[in-house]
Parts: C-alpha cells; sequence; structure tokens
C-alpha cells in the first residue's frame, strides 16, 4: 500500500475525531493531518514540502469553503506535481453537488457522511 498519508478538511470537530479514529483503527494511513476549513489547508499546503496522497473534502465550510479549496488546490497541485487523490466527504444529497464535483478532475470520489471503516478500505484500495 503506497498511500501513507491522509487529510481531513471538515469544520465539525466530531466529524473529525471520529473519522480520525476510524482511519486509526483501519492501519491505511499512519499520518492523519485535519484542518477546519479550506483556507487553513491551502495555508498550510502553501508551506509544506508535500501534498497528502488523499484528501477527504467537507463542502460546506466556513471561511474557505470545498469549492473554493479545489479553485486553489490545483495551482499547488502543480507546483508539487502531486497525484494527491480527493474525494468529496459530505452529507448533501444535492444532484448539483455530485455534478459539480465531476467538473474538478482531480475528484477521485464522492462520499456521502458519515465515513465507515469500509469506505476508508475502498479508498486505500481503490481498484
Amino acid at each position: 500500500m503506497s498511500k501513507a498519508t491522509i487529510c481531513i478538511i471538515d469544520d465539525d470537530p466530531i466529524y473529525q475525531l471520529v473519522t480520525k479514529k476510524i482511519i486509526e483503527k483501519s492501519f491505511f494511513f499512519p499520518i492523519v493531518s485535519s484542518f477546519t476549513n479550506g483556507l487553513e489547508a491551502i495555508s498550510y499546503f502553501q508551506q509544506s514540502a508535500a501534498l497528502p496522497d488523499v484528501i477527504l473534502l467537507d463542502i460546506e465550510m466556513p471561511v474557505m469553503d470545498g469549492w473554493d479549496f479545489l479553485d486553489e488546490i490545483v495551482s499547488i497541485r502543480n507546483r508539487f506535481n502531486a497525484d494527491t487523490s480527493i474525494y468529496i466527504v459530505s452529507s448533501s444529497i444535492a444532484k448539483e453537488d455530485k455534478e459539480k464535483a465531476l467538473t474538478y478532475g482531480c475528484i477521485k470520489g464522492f462520499i456521502s457522511k458519515p465515513v465507515t471503516l469500509s469506505k476508508i478500505e475502498k479508498i486505500a484500495n481503490p481498484d
């Protein structure tokens, strides 16, 4: 398994805590980081030496939402030449959100909350 780092970008602290515990239980991603909004994550990534292997991204957040984060991450990915897999993780069931997610080439999937152990396993082993 080549993917080692995963990042949660979501403003809900309880969701972050539960998702971290599930990821840790899976043993697929030994390094887990989290941010409460897209701007916080972008700021960190601009100063970091690398992007995570996987990003779990919420859509609705204060300061910088998931869509704005996606617009910003494109330039950062080019700078790092990163192959980061980004998954939208949302409680939204809106067809428009799923269609919009498809317009971003960096999105690997749209996952409905809550995140489960089987969903983490599918992210870790997409084939």
